[in-house]
């Protein structure tokens, strides 16, 4: 789903991986200023970031106070702890930390006098895209005229698999030209094996492609709970909702935002002819 507008929520999703950064504004009602702490860790070289901000009220600009100044810190349940080091106003990294699957990860953040938890266990088993496959498609009520691809890879057996993509093209992120609105490529392409657990799996993109493009596509085997709040995410942004809400998130009611854990694959292509 193409995400055109951007309906209220209290928050600022950024994800940084990889020298990419996909980033979402989204804001709600007047209310009570609460903090919004966002992080992952991967199972790629870190460092990793954790972004703490605050929150502001619908009739306000989009500008995010960082929080400075707090305690934060990721252990693991193999006795690891590491203390995160504030590199610019409300951004804190690791030094040591690297990301392994399997292992469950616990965000702990300390701020004027209140404790924010959050938990993530990366999936065992890194999923691999096993090709990318390009079509030409004719002009028609369905497509442009332009070259498609999909995604190819297999899911473990076992239910309980859930996956985002991301695309990028020529080494940017891909602009969607809708009768000359241009919108940015800032989905998160999700994906579960409810119905195909144990099977090889096609992914279909609806970008548009010309020959010689060079293609990149990101695989994110992620954990329920972070595949549940992207999801619940992409339907308040599309209006999906009954009313505007923030997603669930895995530090409770204590906080907005999410903490996730998470194994990535990655694949290049070219279009031929």
């Amino acid at each position: 789903m193409i995400m055109k507008k951007y309906i209220g929520l209290i928050l600022l999703l950024s994800i940084t991986l990889m020298g990419c950064e996909d980033v979402i504004e989204l804001d709600l009602d007047e209310g009570e200023a609460r903090i919004a702490i966002e992080g992952i860790v991967t199972d790629q070289p870190g460092p990793y970031t954790v972004t703490i901000t605050e929150s502001v009220g619908f009739y306000e600009d989009n500008v995010f106070p960082a929080i400075s100044g707090a305690h934060v810190e990721i252990s693991d349940d193999q006795g690891n702890t590491e203390v995160l080091v504030e590199t610019e106003e409300g951004e804190y990294q690791t030094t040591d930390l690297q990301g392994q699957r399997g292992v469950t990860y616990t965000l702990t953040v300390e701020h004027e006098n209140q404790t924010y938890t959050a938990q993530s266990r990366m999936p065992a088993e890194q999923v691999l895209i096993d090709s990318l496959g390009f079509r030409f498609e004719e002009e028609s009520l369905l497509y442009d005229e332009g070259y498609y691809f999909k995604a190819y890879f297999r899911d473990p057996p076992g239910l309980g698999d859930n996956y985002s993509f991301n695309v990028f093209v020529n080494g940017e992120v891909y602009v969607f030209d809708f009768d000359g609105d241009m919108i940015e490529d800032d989905n998160f392409w999700l994906y579960n094996d409810k119905f195909t657990d144990g099977n090889a799996q096609d992914y279909d993109f609806p970008h548009t492609l010309e020959e010689g493009d060079d293609v990149y596509v990101e695989l994110r085997h992620l954990d329920k709970s972070t595949y549940d709040y992207y999801r619940m995410l992409v339907d308040v942004i599309d209006g999906g909702g009954i009313a505007p809400s923030n997603p669930i998130s895995n530090f409770g009611d204590t906080a907005l935002g999410y903490f996730g854990a998470f194994s990535v694959s990655s694949i290049e292509g070219t279009v031929e002819e």
